[in-house]
């Protein structure tokens, strides 16, 4: 019989091969994305400046579409269910973020869920902005995108993310 396994008070690996095999030594490289808190504090930024302008100067956001193109009542109560989706989705992206909720699920969902809104709003909404501040709509969709972008990274790199127990701005 082996010396190791007759002998149970001797441990398989000496506390040198662990940290061999764990790859603990100083020169090593921090783990987790050092990315996410920026672009969590990116996202967060986004859908609470979408929010308020979507539920308090709706009038702002329907100064972009043609007047008489569409319905202005109708297009305000777009916005108020369209900023209401906006906070519960982000709500449920930022509880599964900090307590670790299916996050590599729920991310690569709301990257679709993104990329759909987006298709949605090209094709429902943009068609309606005015010719004059076309750079508006273009910033916009741009904006979007990167937001889009930041979503697909954290996706991407969601088993990267940091330890647990995990706030706001880690």
């Amino acid at each position: 019989m082996d010396k190791r396994q007759t002998d149970h008070d001797h441990p398989l690996l000496t506390d040198e091969e662990l940290i061999a095999l764990l790859g603990s030594d100083s020169n090593a490289m921090p783990s987790g994305d050092p990315g996410f808190k920026y672009r969590n504090a990116f996202l967060l930024a986004v859908v609470i400046v979408q929010t308020i302008r979507l539920i308090f100067f709706p009038h702002l956001a329907a100064a972009n579409f043609q007047a008489g193109a569409i319905d202005e009542q109708a297009l305000y109560r777009y916005m108020t269910i369209r900023a209401i989706f906006v906070v519960a989705i982000s709500a449920t992206y930022l509880f599964s973020y900090l307590k670790n909720w299916y996050f590599e699920k729920i991310a690569l969902l709301y990257v679709g869920i993104a990329i759909t809104a987006l298709l949605m709003d090209y094709f429902n909404a943009y068609v309606y902005f005015n010719q004059q501040p076309q750079q508006w709509a273009v910033g916009l969709i741009a904006f979007r995108f990167v937001a889009i972008y930041c979503l697909f990274m954290n996706a991407l790199r969601a088993r990267e993310a940091p330890p647990m127990p995990r706030y706001m701005w880690s």
